[in-house]
């Protein structure tokens, strides 16, 4: 992108592997100043030496998104060390396998709505004080196929990643004036682990590199995309745009 990125502040969620870990690169890449949450310590460690190897920063914060009880002391260890925060990438995501409704177990149930829906609304909601600190803040929701077509066997997994196109809008609704600004984001499908359990029989080559990605979030938390508020959007049409203002 054209667009300078440097000195920005950029949270990015879900750091350690997949996507998570190629948006943080590439906004390294960027000169970003890249804070990495991953409660995968040895993993994080490997995108901090690729995020500074690319030419940003990088400051690394092992931490489980479960564990909700820890968000004050999270917001508390930051607030004195980042003046603020341009943008938040919601990239954090587990799952096992897909498997139908009349099969799923109530734990099993509850950790992916808290996964994928409540962590990221309640991560927002605890980083608020530091995006208001910005010029201009960008949220990202990282959504999927499910916010566009029905797909079975996805059980709570799907359910959180459609509601997210809802909490972006409610989010965008209850602060429309202000200069922060909250989008929900379908990459396409990618070449993760989580793809790969998912889709055991699909070829692995035949799928997009989570790098593919990447310039859609870019774009996203750039202010090239200020009048993007409250929207659901999808990767490719945001890349087909950049490219067409470049």
């Amino acid at each position: 992108m054209k667009e300078s990125f440097a000195d920005k502040i950029i949270m990015v969620t879900g750091a350690s592997q997949g996507l998570g870990k190629a948006v943080a690169i590439a906004l390294g890449s960027a000169k970003v100043n890249v804070v990495a949450i991953s409660r995968h310590p040895k993993n994080l460690a490997a995108t901090q030496d690729a995020v500074e190897a690319a030419g940003g920063r990088c400051l690394c914060i092992p931490f489980d998104l479960s564990e909700f009880d820890d968000y004050g002391k999270l917001f508390l260890a930051l607030k004195d060390q980042i003046p603020h925060l341009d943008g938040l990438v919601h990239c954090a995501g587990s799952f096992d396998r897909c498997t139908p409704l009349q099969y799923v177990k109530v734990d099993t149930f509850r950790e992916a709505l808290d996964m994928h829906l409540t962590a990221p609304n309640m991560l927002t909601q605890i980083m608020l004080p530091l995006l208001r600190r910005a010029e201009a803040a960008s949220v990202v929701f990282t959504s999927c196929d499910m916010l566009e077509e029905d797909q079975n066997n996805w059980h709570a997994y799907g359910f959180a990643k459609r509601a997210l196109a809802y909490a972006a809008a409610m989010w965008q609704g209850e602060h429309p004036e202000k200069p922060y600004r909250f989008n929900t984001l379908n990459p396409g499908r990618v070449r993760t682990d989580l793809f790969k359990r998912a889709f055991p029989g699909l070829m692995p080559d035949v799928v997009p590199l989570p790098e593919d990605a990447t310039d859609a979030f870019l774009f996203l938390l750039s202010d090239a995309s200020k009048s993007l508020r409250g929207q659901s959007l999808h990767a490719k049409d945001l890349i087909n745009k950049e490219h067409q203002l470049n």
